[in-house]
């Protein structure tokens, strides 16, 4: 059985826990991206360099017992692990212990259900556990939110035609017309 590896981008199951929608990137975070897993080098990423950077090649495995499945409880160790990471870089910019431990309670508090919520976004079968083929569907539907000209690669031009989805149809006045 193919072993689990931890998704990029912040890893797909961190973006669904913050609620973060794949399709309202900013370019910055397009940019990003592309500048991590173009293998090839045009500025382009395709899916097969979007599923291995993320998954293949991805040597921080949320299967932390190794079966092949991703479960609740490893989605919250892993949750726990982020929260650690943050720590340590609030510390960094200088936030305020108080403030620390109100992000560490909060965030502590809403592990479970985020895990949850989590496992509930990519297990469509309904046996609580996140399967190899499970995990492909869920990274194939990121990335189709992501390559929003359906043009088969994530780009700039996936940005540029997200923003004017956004503001088609809003009037535009110039000058107080």
């Amino acid at each position: 059985m193919k072993i689990l590896v931890k998704p990029l981008i912040a890893s797909a199951l961190v973006i669904a826990a913050s609620g973060v929608n794949a399709q309202s990137y900013s370019e910055e975070k397009v940019d990003d991206i592309i500048y991590s897993m173009d293998e090839t080098g045009d500025k382009a990423v395709n899916f097969k360099e979007f599923y291995d950077e993320s998954i293949t090649f991805n040597d921080d495995s949320y299967d932390v017992n190794k079966d092949g499945y991703i479960s609740e409880g490893e989605i919250v160790i892993e949750i726990k692990e982020d929260l650690a990471k943050t720590i340590k870089e609030l510390r960094k910019q200088g936030v305020s212990e108080k403030n620390i431990k109100k992000t560490i309670k909060k965030e502590l508090r809403t592990a479970d259900s985020e895990a949850a919520k989590i496992l509930k976004k990519m297990d469509t079968d309904g046996d609580h556990l996140v399967e190899p083929e499970e995990l492909l569907a869920y990274e194939q539907q990121q990335f189709r939110k992501l390559d929003r000209n359906r043009d088969g690669v994530i780009s700039k031009l996936d940005v540029k035609k997200q923003e004017k989805q956004k503001y088609k149809g809003w009037p535009i006045t110039q000058g107080g017309k």
